[in-house]
């Protein structure tokens, strides 16, 4: 374990919060000049007095604002997290800011500068957060990573799902051991290696790894079950001297449910009314392909288990499945139409599902939705899967931004499950973002068609309007 009170990590940490309180401020004085001009004498004599009054609380407000975030903790940070910390920052920094000129009645401090410092602070932060990530990666040599599971296929599975991401996160894969070989998984805590837990690992084995491994200062990476995403952000309870963790119920509350579906009815109809055009292009170059039906409609289940019908445009030939069944799309899919690629590529297939946002079967953002053969068969297989539909299914969610179009049905619940337990507006515009991110992202299967054929059910299959097969 390092003794060391004050280490060079920590003088970064300072190094950043200090650096980034001149950052802000810099942000401001550059919305004062771009709102009032450079006449500085007299922005001096009438405005900036009124905002060098509030200079010492929106320095502390930016640090301590800045900790509670954790935008000084860069070890093994994405840009992904910087870009979201920044947003989060720059909101409520300028809330902290609207409120302190209020309460000290600092009428001389221009809203439209404040205003205006929100959009300034969002550049001047996120290049001060990647400049400091881009040195602080470069402090630490790449990690080595140790799994430990069962047995090899386990191990081997673990190994090829999580290959991709290592280098972003800048870890090397060192070896696989199994945990029943007791003295090796001690000599790869000791060695400072980071750990990743497969999940296949007994409860009371895990523990004491985590355990042995938080007296060596070890980093632990561990796929959680449902009871653990279940006590994620769970309440204390005293019974008496008894510290007890509350799970309280799955789902939005009544005023989370109302902002939600305000926000979704907003957000649908300025979708739909920028869309409409769109919605037509793709519809009359569907209808002169081949043919064949614009939409399709099918059945699936939302909140509570409800059944809807969605909307999409269609993407695959007709009678697509004919012959090969139910089956998920992947690279290469030969049913898939060449304008479909497109709209599967670009996202404009999902865009009459506004309709079922605006109709309230829907949400912007939630729980992708599900086909009721299919969510019979899954509850019975994935323990707490019938926890997803305590909120609406969503156009987008956290499984579809952080996971692969062929992530595995238990995957992606852990994302539903963590979506509705962290449940925030703030949230829902993270996941916009990424989803926008995510449209010009190359990688979109993983699997090829073929090796879907023989892997999965397909969760997608498409139906067109009634009359139509």
């Amino acid at each position: 374990m390092n003794g060391k009170i004050i280490t060079v990590p920590h003088l970064f940490k300072i190094a950043f919060l200090l650096g980034l309180a001149v950052v802000v401020h810099f942000a401001y004085v550059t919305s004062f000049i771009a709102v009032l001009g450079r006449d500085y004498e007299h922005t001096i004599m009438n405005n900036y007095e009124a905002y060098t009054a509030l200079m010492p609380i929106i320095t502390v407000a930016t640090i301590f604002l800045a900790d509670f975030l954790q935008m000084p903790r860069f070890f093994r940070k994405k840009n992904i997290d910087v870009v979201s910390q920044t947003l989060y920052f720059s909101f409520i920094l300028t809330l902290i800011t609207l409120s302190a000129k209020d309460l000290t009645e600092q009428r001389a401090f221009p809203r439209s500068v404040v205003l205006l410092s929100f959009a300034v602070l969002i550049v001047y932060v996120f290049i001060w957060e990647m400049l400091c990530s881009f040195i602080a990666h470069r402090m630490y040599a790449n990690g080595d990573l140790v799994i430990i599971g069962s047995n090899k296929a386990t191990m081997k599975a673990v190994s090829d799902k999580i290959y991709p991401s290592l280098k972003g996160l800048e870890l090397n894969m060192s070896k696989a051991i199994r945990y029943s070989d007791k003295s090796a998984v001690r000599s790869a805590i000791r060695s400072n290696a980071e750990i990743f837990l497969c999940p296949d690992v007994p409860e009371d084995v895990k523990s004491d790894i985590i355990l042995s491994a938080a007296k060596h200062d070890s980093v632990v990476y561990v796929v959680p079950q449902f009871y653990e995403i279940s006590l994620y952000r769970s309440r204390i309870i005293n019974f008496n001297d008894l510290m007890v963790c509350m799970l309280d119920r799955m789902g939005l509350t009544f005023e989370q449910r109302i902002v939600k579906r305000t926000v979704d009815i907003i957000i649908s109809i300025i979708a739909l009314i920028l869309s409409a055009p769109i919605i037509l292009v793709c519809a009359i170059i569907i209808k002169a392909s081949d043919g064949g039906p614009v939409f399709f409609k099918q059945e699936r289940l939302t909140i509570h288990n409800k059944p809807y019908k969605i909307y999409k445009l269609r993407t695959m030939k007709q009678n697509a499945e004919a012959e090969t069944g139910a089956v998920i799309s992947g690279k290469n899919d030969p049913r898939v139409t060449k304008f479909g690629k497109f709209l599967r590529r670009s996202k404009f297939d999902e865009l009459p599902q506004f309709i079922n946002v605006l109709k309230g079967e829907m949400s912007v953002v939630g729980p992708r939705s599900e086909r009721p053969e299919f969510v019979a068969n899954f509850e019975k297989d994935i323990p707490g899967y019938s926890q997803r539909f305590a909120v609406k299914a969503g156009i987008t969610g956290l499984a579809q931004v952080a996971g692969n179009y062929d992530t595995t049905p238990q995957d992606k619940l852990r994302y539903d499950l963590l979506y509705i337990k962290n449940y925030s507006i703030l949230q829902d515009a993270k996941i916009i973002f990424m989803t926008i991110r995510a449209i010009f992202s190359p990688h979109l299967y993983n699997r090829t068609f073929e090796d879907n054929k023989s892997t999965f059910v397909s969760t997608e299959q498409e139906k067109p309007f009634p009359g139509v097969e």
